[in-house]
């Protein structure tokens, strides 16, 4: 996803990620990523909302 998405010259995915599940996410109706994660269909959440950032569509 970094590599597709711009230069991921001094990116840290493991720290961004690290902070980014653990965070209050508005999208996510202000709940922590991790938290959606232990949800039944959690992880298509997730994993659709991390595409839709990717993409630049945040509806």
């Amino acid at each position: 996803m970094v590599d597709e998405s711009g230069d991921p010259t001094g990116f840290d995915a493991q720290t961004w990620l690290n902070h980014w599940l653990v965070g209050v996410v508005p999208a996510l109706g202000d709940r922590r990523p991790l938290d959606v994660l232990k949800e039944p269909g959690g992880l298509e959440v997730v994993r659709s909302l991390l595409m839709r950032v990717q993409s630049g569509a945040f509806s």
